[in-house]
Parts: C-alpha cells; sequence; structure tokens
C-alpha cells in the first residue's frame, strides 16, 4: 500500500527544561497540521511535539488512519515512521517530529468519493509506557 518514497522528516530539538514539566510517561502531542483539506494529489505534514523525562523513547511512532464513510483506506503501522537512532536520547527531552503524509500511498481515499480522516499517534519507552494519543482534527481528503 505504501513505498519507501514515503518521507519521515524528523527535527529533533534537545532542550533542557524544567524537570517538575516533563513526565517519565512520554507525552505526544500534536502542535501543527498543514491543513485540514488535502487537495487530490495533495501532501500532509503533521508536527508532534515529543517529550520524555527519562528520553528513553523507542523508535516506533505508531500510526493510525481512521475514517468515517471508507473503511479500506484505514491503516495502523508501527513499522513506516521510526525516529532515527542517531536522535539522542537525553533526560528532560523535547522535541518536534515531523511527518510527511503522501497522496498516492496514505492520503488517497480507496472509495469513489472523498473522505474525512482522523489520524492519531503514539509511542512508547523502554520501560513500556505509552504515551498520550496525539489526535489531528478531521482532515478532509479530495478525490481528482
Amino acid at each position: 500500500m505504501r513505498s519507501t518514497a514515503t518521507m519521515l522528516l524528523l527535527a529533533m530539538l534537545c532542550q533542557s527544561c524544567g524537570k517538575d514539566s516533563i513526565q517519565s510517561r512520554p507525552r505526544l502531542t500534536v502542535s501543527e497540521v498543514s491543513g485540514t483539506t488535502v487537495p487530490a494529489f495533495g501532501n500532509l505534514q503533521i508536527v508532534l511535539r515529543l517529550t520524555d523525562k527519562e528520553g528513553d523513547f523507542r523508535d516506533a511512532i505508531y500510526v493510525r488512519k481512521l475514517t468515517t464513510r471508507c473503511p479500506s483506506s484505514n491503516f495502523l503501522d508501527s513499522q513506516l515512521y521510526r525516529i532515527p537512532a542517531d536522535v539522542p536520547r537525553t533526560a528532560n527531552f523535547d522535541g518536534e517530529i515531523v511527518l510527511s503524509f503522501s497522496y498516492p500511498f496514505e492520503l488517497q481515499p480507496r472509495c469513489t468519493r472523498p473522505d474525512t480522516a482522523v489520524f492519531s499517534f503514539w509511542v512508547r519507552d523502554a520501560k513500556g509506557n505509552i504515551s498520550d494519543t496525539a489526535k489531528t482534527p478531521p482532515i478532509i481528503i479530495l478525490r481528482p
């Protein structure tokens, strides 16, 4: 369904933050969405913010796409979206993850009409803690 052309762009910004503001359980939130309507053959970019007190988050980013009208467009994946191993796992980690979704692979409705999707994301740490589930607002995906 998806190809290696799908890009995961990662911009991790390691910053020291107050120890009281970052928790042991990873925290993941949606910071920015490039738009709530994706035109035919357009792309979607989602910026996530990840914080983790110990910096022991795993490399997999779990992604789920859930649509309202086209179940064949739904997916759940933990293999394509990865945090590179060379990203420093530091205490009081605070960084951004930039994910890009391409129209032909992750976005295009697999049915004959436009659809609306919500993308959900979560991560795990080395101790098995699971982050909050970060969700996008509903995103309308148009067909050609």
